[in-house]
């Protein structure tokens, strides 16, 4: 069961978003705070954070509903 529980965990997934929202904070960083300020860059990421952790539940969800139609 234990084995089942940590095979439904999509770990991999979860990491790539993290490594792709850390990649994009510099770009972030230089187009941001220039313009707008560092409040504003801190939102920006903030919310792409966000976006990219909402979009890492989608696809690990339909992977997860996936393997159980199986």
């Amino acid at each position: 069961m234990f084995k089942q529980l940590l095979r439904s965990f999509h770990s991999e997934d979860m990491a790539l978003a993290l490594v792709l929202w850390l990649c994009s904070l510099p770009l972030v960083a230089l187009l941001v705070i220039p313009f707008f300020g560092l409040k504003a860059a801190a939102v920006v990421a903030l919310v792409l954070f966000l976006v990219a952790m909402a979009v890492c539940w989608g696809i690990c969800g339909w992977q997860v509903f996936q393997e159980r139609i199986r």
